[in-house]
């Protein structure tokens, strides 16, 4: 049975590797500067695939600049996923909206895509500097609440190592990181590297708010005379952004509504397990209400609550929600579930339900409105529920009875211990036969998990040899045993995963990119180590300092 299994892991891994998905494509921001360059990503969910997509659509309003692949594999916690990647640098030939029109790709084609351009803003010459802050929120004037889009660039014209930069603290507002992305910009015929970091800010008292300097600290590359120097020798940088001020209002006297919701955007939707008008006494159905939202956090979210008249028994679930982050803003979704069992046959009523919500783009007051809802309830042979009277067992109170016509809320066990059973069950087989397989001598767990990791000072003495060797294979196998030596919490199984711990570190992870397309490309070229080693040795000297050191740009995305 075991050989069994194996044969049939085997045959769902090369099916999977096989398998062609439709490409899909990504910008890094939908709108930019006229001088801006824009990074447009293709994927290709398979590793092995061949073909190239066609470019030539874009020539109508872009210019390509770059165009680069990678391919990578990953195999965690048993599922594999394989993927090639294409990058690709534009260039707009003209402001307005743009659009990236659908690229083929192996016969398939992606998704079009839309970008708006604004026109350059001016710069005087006498603030052009080869390293400067730039600040900007995208509203002067907010509601207690409302989202608040808060942006720092970082310019360079000059090549810059060990940048860190502060992140905003404040104590009557919520801070939500969006995104943190790097592009090309032309200001004044320079051209300046760009780090861009977005906020959203989300302001809890009424009054002024004032976002704080940010500090932003760096030191000027300057050239080794040897492969041993280290990085981090030139001469210091310090800049401070100015501080922005934002009015916040209280809600207007116009909203009556018991729950604050300032949105630019609210949906208010249902779904049904089953088809409501076919419901049965006795039948179970599962009615989930939806609130999707632009510019809130889940947290912000009410419960939805689900009533029902004319009979029927009500089993609310937990309620859940989650809160989604872009370059344009947060979005929030909150779903709440309810099963209905409906008692005897009749109609019954689903009151409607209202939610008021102010509007922040039409600064007005709406209403999100799901309807009032009746359904025929037919009788059902099979259900003696249908002839039991909805009074309860017990002797309730006069002050506390229960009218006939009542809905019947019970969180009683129902069939949930059964249930509970029945997956305990299937654990305990599934943990003999994973006890059985783990007894073959071929068994497929491979990793070796249980092996002890070296020491870090000799995981770094086996990268050091590999680098100077300029041995990409084994440089990759010594640089993960030395990040999980490292940063032995994390689940650190690649490359990539290598790249995430370090992703605010900019030359280091362009380090790692590098050596990843060397190794999946099959370039011919030879590639040197040293410059990765170097970085490599300056992350080491850095990771001295403490850990919660809040200037680091690593911070701005924890592991």
């Amino acid at each position: 049975m075991v050989n069994l299994f194996k044969a049939l892991l085997l045959l769902l891994l090369m099916l999977g590797s096989n398998t062609f998905a439709s490409p899909t494509a990504s910008i890094d921001r939908s709108v930019i500067a006229e001088d801006d360059t824009l990074t447009l990503k293709i994927r290709v969910d398979r590793s092995s695939f061949s073909g190239r997509p066609d470019l030539q659509p874009l020539d109508k309003d872009f210019d390509v600049l770059g165009n680069s692949q990678s391919s990578q594999h990953i195999i965690r916690n048993g599922r594999s996923d394989s993927f090639t990647e294409w990058t690709i640098t534009l260039y707009p030939k003209r402001k307005g909206e743009l659009r990236i029109p659908a690229i083929e790709v192996g016969g398939e084609k992606t998704r079009p895509l839309s970008v708006r351009v604004m026109p350059a803003v001016p710069r005087s010459a006498g603030n052009l500097a080869p390293v400067f802050l730039e600040t900007e929120v995208d509203k002067n004037s907010v509601y207690v609440q409302q989202q608040v889009i808060f942006t720092v660039r970082i310019f360079q014209s000059i090549q810059l190592d060990d940048m860190n930069i502060s992140e905003p603290e404040l104590e009557q507002a919520l801070v939500e990181k969006l995104s943190q992305t790097s592009f090309q910009r032309r200001v004044q015929n320079t051209p300046y590297r760009v780090h861009e970091l977005k906020y959203a800010i989300f302001p809890q008292q009424s009054g002024e708010l004032t976002i704080p300097e940010l500090s932003f600290t760096a030191r000027e590359a300057t050239a080794r005379r040897s492969v041993f120097d280290l990085p981090g020798q030139g001469r210091p940088i310090r800049k401070q952004s100015k501080p922005l001020t934002i009015s916040v209002d209280a809600p207007p006297p116009g909203f009556s509504g018991s729950i604050w919701l300032p949105a630019s955007d609210l949906k208010l939707t249902e779904t049904w397990s089953d088809d409501p008008t076919a419901m049965k006494v006795g039948d179970s159905i599962t009615r989930t209400i939806n609130l999707n939202t632009e510019g809130l956090v889940g947290s912000q979210l009410p419960e939805i609550t689900i009533t029902a008249s004319g009979g029927a028994k009500l089993y609310p679930d937990q309620g859940n929600s989650e809160t989604n982050v872009t370059a344009e803003g947060a979005r929030a979704v909150r779903q709440d579930s309810t099963a209905i069992i409906p008692t005897r046959a009749g109609t019954l009523t689903l009151p409607e339900i209202r939610l008021q919500w102010w509007d922040t783009r039409a600064d007005q007051l709406r209403e999100a409105v799901i309807a009032e809802q009746r359904f025929t309830i037919a009788r059902n042979a099979n259900a003696p529920i249908e002839n039991i009277s909805p009074q309860p067992a017990i002797a309730t109170p006069p002050s506390e009875k229960i009218d006939a016509g009542e809905t019947v809320i019970e969180h009683s066990a129902g069939f949930w211990p059964w249930l509970t059973a029945l997956f305990f069950l299937a654990w305990l087989i599934t943990l003999y036969f994973y006890w059985q397989l783990r007894q073959q001598p071929g068994h497929l767990d491979t990793q070796k998990t249980n092996q002890p990791l070296p020491s870090a000072a000799y995981a770094f003495k086996t990268l050091n040899d590999a680098c100077h060797a300029n041995a990409a294979t084994e440089v990759r196998s010594a640089l993960i045993i030395w990040a999980q030596c490292c940063w032995p919490d994390k689940n650190i199984q690649s490359l990539q995963d290598v790249h995430h711990q370090v992703s605010g570190n900019l030359p280091l992870g362009n380090a790692l990119m590098e050596l990843d397309t060397y190794l999946y490309s099959g370039a011919q070229s030879s590639w040197n180590g040293e410059n990765l080693l170097a970085l490599i040795k300056a992350l080491r000297k850095n990771k001295t300092k403490p850990e919660n050191d809040k200037q680091s740009l690593q911070s701005l995305y924890p592991a």
